[in-house]
């Protein structure tokens, strides 16, 4: 049993290393949000069996899987329930592993998201001013909370190297949330037309979704307290209203003998 307790916990320290190293995905997507990133983060993008798998089965992530089903396995003792547990296990660890490297950008997301609309007054406010449209987005991206100031800090980075205006906004045209103004600029830019009016007609796209972000949660949020509630609630039901009267019951059945 010892040494079954000891190739479990190198196993355990191997899973923790795959998990802990470098993700080569992560490092090349940096920087930017590919279509298909945008594609795989929005609902419904991904369908059947073979969508499934493009969504949470990489290598990194079946190497965790494959070593927490021998962990599960041996702690189990080796028999029959033991490798049903580890082979049930690790499409488990690939789903949980794919949802917390997820949870971050879904964050992000909701950032952005509750952020736009006051970005985009903040510059349509600045054009309107007579400030040309580099210098007001340098001054927003002052302003502007994170993680909306990185974004416009990467806009500023593009203008310094030399870009155009319509070339750095276009980076921007597969990202989930500043895409569709993003494109917009890009053609006004190019175009010449008028921006503030193009901005303040983002803005208000911008709050009507934000709202229904805000509603979607105020939603689920009864959902989620379920399963708090009866974990608490049911325990305290039986405890206070049926054992009372089952003990009452066997008490005077005890007597009655």
């Amino acid at each position: 049993m010892s040494a079954m307790a000891v190739v479990a916990a190198v196993s355990l320290s191997a899973a923790l290393a795959c998990l802990g190293g470098p993700r080569t995905g992560a490092l090349r997507d940096a920087g930017s949000l590919s279509a298909a990133g945008v594609a795989a983060s929005s609902p419904g993008s991904a369908l059947g069996l073979g969508g499934w798998l493009a969504d949470h089965v990489t290598a990194s992530r079946l190497r965790v899987g494959v070593l927490a089903g021998v962990v599960i396995w041996l702690l189990l003792g080796q028999r029959v329930m033991g490798l049903v547990a580890g082979v049930a296990a690790v499409p488990l660890s690939m789903v949980l592993i794919s949802w917390a490297e997820a949870e971050p950008e879904r964050r992000r997301c909701r950032l952005w998201v509750a952020q736009l609309p006051g970005c985009l007054d903040l510059l349509s406010a600045a054009l309107d001013a007579g400030v040309p449209l580099r210098a007001a987005v340098r001054q927003v991206a002052v302003l502007a909370p994170e993680p909306s100031a990185d974004l416009l800090r990467g806009v500023l980075g593009h203008l310094e190297i030399g870009r155009s205006d319509a070339q750095a906004w276009s980076t921007l045209r597969a990202h989930p949330v500043w895409g569709p103004t993003a494109r917009d600029l890009a053609r006004c830019a190019d175009s010449g037309a008028a921006i503030s009016e193009v901005l303040a007609v983002h803005a208000t796209e911008a709050r009507a979704r934000r709202r229904a972000q805000r509603e979607a949660v105020a939603r689920t949020t009864g959902v989620r307290s379920v399963l708090p509630l009866v974990c608490c609630f049911l325990p305290a039901f039986v405890l206070v209203g049926v054992v009372p009267i089952v003990a009452a019951t066997l008490g005077a059945l005890t007597q009655g003998r």
